[in-house]
């Protein structure tokens, strides 16, 4: 006769194998189905936006890890997330999948940053380049050739790439909250006109708000000006609540890729 423990690390086993073969079948599954694409309607699919600021040589120009990240540790999060079998995408093809008009893969992100720094011209845009990512850069637009920022010259190079969008941070980096709604509209229309007269004509407009800091009036504003949005907040977005006027962005910091893809699960249970 099977004694009592016998029979508990019997069932621990068997509870164990089944585990792992469900997680053995996820794998296998999500393999075979890496590159099948998807519209907004026929899966709930998880879509990251990575923000970024500075992109650096070397650690000791560490001072902020939200605020700067090596040369390296990018190029490694980049190579690692296509690996793992992610698509790399722009706002204009987030833009149409919301309308319906294009299909994702079930691993697609963007890949964004902050301020305009001239590290992420020097490091970043030859990474996107060699890896044939699309990258957007939000410029502060009244520090365009301040020392450490990029130049017009320098904007108008990564956009022809095709590769780089050149969108807006605002004209000065306000406390939005600090602002009034016309204000804030203001602004960022202000931002848009020097873009324009540098850069030309912009298909798709993009703003994000400078510390995270808006109101619901300021966001209906300027969705009415038929801007694109971003929060910074550290959520993932999903097909199934898809807002263009409030898309979340999360930090990459300087996380493994495996450690991104966990935080990225991790949120879409914690914020579902």
């Amino acid at each position: 006769m099977m004694g009592k423990k016998t029979l508990v690390k019997r069932i621990v086993l068997t509870v164990v194998v089944l585990f792992v073969g469900i997680i053995i079948s996820m794998i296998i599954y999500d393999r075979a189905t890496i590159n099948k694409e998807y519209g907004i309607y026929e899966k709930n699919i998880q879509i990251p936006v990575f923000v970024y600021h500075d992109i650096v040589n070397e650690e000791s120009e560490i001072k902020f890890d939200y605020m700067q990240t090596t040369e390296e540790t990018f190029e490694k999060q980049i190579l690692g997330l296509k690996n793992m079998g992610y698509d790399f995408i722009s706002y204009e093809d987030l833009q149409k999948y919301k309308n319906n008009q294009k299909k994702l893969k079930k691993h697609s992100c963007v890949v964004t940053f902050d301020d305009g720094y001239e590290g992420v011209y020097e490091n970043a845009y030859p990474i996107a380049k060699k890896y044939n990512i699309p990258i957007v850069m939000y410029v502060i637009t009244d520090n365009i050739g301040m020392d450490g920022v990029i130049t017009w010259e320098q904007a108008k190079e990564m956009q022809d790439s095709g590769l780089v969008t050149i969108a807006s941070h605002s004209t000065n980096h306000p406390e939005f909250t600090s602002l009034s709604t016309k204000e804030a509209v203001e602004n960022v229309n202000k931002s848009y006109e020097l873009i324009e007269q540098n850069l030309g004509s912009q298909k798709t407009k993009i703003f994000t708000y400078p510390y995270g800091l808006y109101t619901d009036e300021q966001i209906e504003a300027l969705q009415a000006e038929g801007y694109i949005q971003n929060l910074t907040d550290n959520k993932i977005n999903k097909s199934k609540d898809l807002d263009l006027a409030r898309l979340h962005r999360c930090y990459p910091l300087s996380d493994s890729p495996a450690k991104m893809i966990l935080k990225i699960i991790y949120r879409s249970i914690r914020y579902n």
